[in-house]
C-alpha cells in the first residue's frame, strides 16, 4: 500500500472515530497555536502546562485542530523511557585510605607520596598502593577524611558514582572529588547531591551521585574527600557509564498552593491525571534538612499509599550550596498528593516549592495548508482517538522522533492551578458534593411542594363564623 493511501486510510479511520460527540476546540482547558515548519509530518512536544491539564492518564484528551476547527489525525509518541536503558557499571574500585605525611619524617615502606592544595597551601600525603595496600597501618599513622582510587584502567568516561560507605544516620554527607594523572596536579570533578541514610525501615537513602559532566578516568587517579563529617568512611565506589543516548528532559509544572494538615503535612488536589514521573522539591532556606514521605490516592475515600521517601536539603555556604535532586516515582496517576515530614521534622515555616515531573510526550501529525493548527489538551469527556504510531511511521523513512518540530506560539488557558473544584472542602469528592447538591435541591423542591399544598388546604378550608 502506498504512503498516500496509508495516510488517506488513517484520515478516514481517525475522522470516523472523531465524528461522534467530538468536543470542540474551545471546550479544552489548554489550547496553543502551532507554528509549523512546512507541510508534511511534523512533531510537537506537548508543553508541561498542557500535560498539567490532562484529565486522562493515557493522554486521551489531546487533540490537533486545523484553522477551520476540524480535528486532524495524529499519533502520540513517547520518547525513549529512561528506565528502558539500564546504565552500565564499571568494576568496583576499592578505597585506599590517605594519611598525613610526617613533617620531616620518612614515609612507611611501600608508601606513595601525593600532594594536594588545601586552603591555599601545599600539603603532603601518603597512601599504600598495590600489595602494600593490604598491609596493616603503621603505628601512629594519621588517617585523613579522604581516600584514593586507582582508576587508571577505566577506559570509558563515567557520568555517575555509586558510593559504598559507612555514614551516620540522618546526616546528608557531602563528598568532593578530584582527579590527577600524577598525584600532584588535581582537577575538581563536581557532583550533584549528597549521600545519606536515614534510620528506620523504608526510610530515605541515597548512595548515588551524578557528575555534572562526563568524567574521563583513563590514566588518572580519583580522590574523594569528606572533611567536616565525623563517623564517615568511604570503602569503595562503582562508576556509572553514560547511556547511548541522553535521557530526554522531563517537562515540569509547579504545583499550586497546598492545604496544610497540621505542622508536618501538606496536601494537594491535583488538577491533572497525567502520571507522575517524579517530584522536584526545593527550598530557599539555607541549612535545611527535611526528610519527607510522599503519598497519593485517587479518591478521598481511599487510604493513602506511599509513593516515595525523599530528603529536601540546602546545605553549605553561599555559592557552594548543595541541594537535593528530584525523587523519581513509579509513574502513578493520582488526584490527591500528600507530603509528610518524618523523623520528628516539621514542614511549617519552611518555604517549599514542588514541581511535578512528567514523561515527555510528542504529537505527530501531517501538516497541510489549513494553518494555523491548534494543539488542545484537557477535557474530562474526551475519548482516545490517537492513531497507532506504527501507522504514521509506515509513511516516512524518517524516525518519528527525528521529524521537524512545530513550535507552540500563543496559548489560551494559563498554567494549571488548584483542582477543578478546588473550592470544595478538603477530602470532599466532587461526586459526593454533587449528590449532596441534588439531595438538597430535592429537599427544597419537596419543601416548596409541601408549602404550596399547605397553602391550598388552608385556602379551601371552610371559615368558621
Amino acid at each position: 500500500m502506498s504512503r498516500v493511501r496509508i495516510l488517506a486510510a488513517a484520515w478516514l479511520l481517525c475522522g470516523a472515530a472523531m465524528a461522534a460527540d467530538e468536543p470542540t476546540p474551545s471546550s479544552f482547558a489548554w489550547r496553543g497555536t502551532l507554528e509549523t515548519p512546512g507541510q508534511g509530518l511534523v512533531r510537537v512536544p506537548v508543553p508541561a502546562d498542557a500535560l498539567a491539564r490532562l484529565q486522562s492518564p493515557v493522554a486521551a484528551d489531546v487533540r490537533v485542530f486545523d484553522a477551520a476547527g476540524q480535528a486532524v489525525p495524529f499519533t502520540l509518541v513517547a520518547p525513549r523511557a529512561p528506565e528502558a536503558q539500564a546504565r552500565r557499571q564499571t568494576a568496583t574500585f576499592t578505597a585506599l585510605p590517605l594519611h598525613a605525611a610526617p613533617a620531616g619524617g620518612k614515609l612507611p615502606p611501600g608508601a606513595v607520596q601525593l600532594r594536594i592544595e588545601e586552603n591555599g597551601e601545599r600539603r603532603s600525603l601518603w597512601v599504600q598502593m598495590g600489595q602494600d595496600a593490604k598491609a596493616a597501618e603503621p603505628a601512629g599513622a594519621q588517617r585523613l577524611p579522604a581516600a584514593l582510587f586507582d582508576t587508571r584502567g577505566q577506559q570509558d568516561p563515567v557520568t555517575g558514582l555509586v558510593v559504598r560507605a559507612r555514614i551516620p544516620d540522618n546526616v546528608p554527607v557531602r563528598l568532593t572529588f578530584a582527579t590527577s594523572p600524577d598525584l600532584e596536579a588535581w582537577t575538581p570533578a563536581p557532583v550533584s547531591g549528597r549521600i545519606y541514610r536515614f534510620a528506620g525501615e523504608g526510610a530515605p537513602a541515597q548512595d548515588t551521585l551524578e557528575l555534572r559532566a562526563p568524567l574521563a578516568l583513563r590514566d588518572r587517579y580519583l580522590r574523594v574527600d569528606w572533611s567536616g563529617h565525623e563517623g564517615v568512611s568511604v570503602e569503595a565506589l562503582t562508576g556509572l557509564l553514560a547511556p547511548a543516548k541522553p535521557d530526554p528532559e522531563r517537562p515540569a509544572a509547579v504545583l499550586g498552593t497546598p492545604a496544610a494538615d497540621g505542622a508536618s503535612a501538606l496536601e494537594w488536589q491535583l488538577p491533572f491525571a497525567t502520571p507522575l514521573a517524579g517530584l522536584a522539591f526545593t527550598t530557599s532556606r539555607g541549612n535545611t534538612v527535611l526528610p519527607l514521605r510522599v503519598l497519593g490516592r485517587n479518591r478521598p475515600s481511599e487510604p493513602w499509599r506511599v509513593l516515595a521517601q525523599a530528603v529536601v536539603y540546602r546545605l553549605g555556604s553561599n555559592g557552594q550550596e548543595s541541594t537535593n535532586t528530584p525523587v523519581l516515582l513509579g509513574r502513578p496517576s493520582v488526584r490527591w498528593l500528600r507530603v509528610e515530614a518524618t523523623h520528628g521534622a516539621r514542614i511549617e515555616g519552611i518555604p517549599l516549592e514542588v514541581r511535578a515531573l512528567f514523561d515527555p510526550v510528542d504529537v505527530v501529525f501531517a501538516a497541510g495548508g489549513a494553518t494555523p493548527y491548534l494543539l488542545a489538551a484537557g477535557h474530562p469527556a474526551a475519548k482516545p482517538v490517537a492513531l497507532p504510531a506504527s501507522l504514521l511511521a509506515a509513511t516516512t523513512s524518517t524516525p518519528l522522533d527525528a521529524l521537524p518540530p512545530a513550535r507552540v506560539g500563543a496559548v489560551q488557558g494559563g498554567p494549571a492551578g488548584e483542582g477543578p473544584l478546588g473550592w470544595l472542602p478538603r477530602h470532599v469528592e466532587p461526586k459526593t458534593a454533587g449528590l449532596w447538591a441534588v439531595l438538597l435541591l430535592g429537599v427544597l423542591v419537596l419543601g416548596g411542594v409541601a408549602w404550596g399544598l399547605l397553602r391550598q388546604l388552608q385556602a379551601s378550608a371552610p371559615r368558621q363564623e
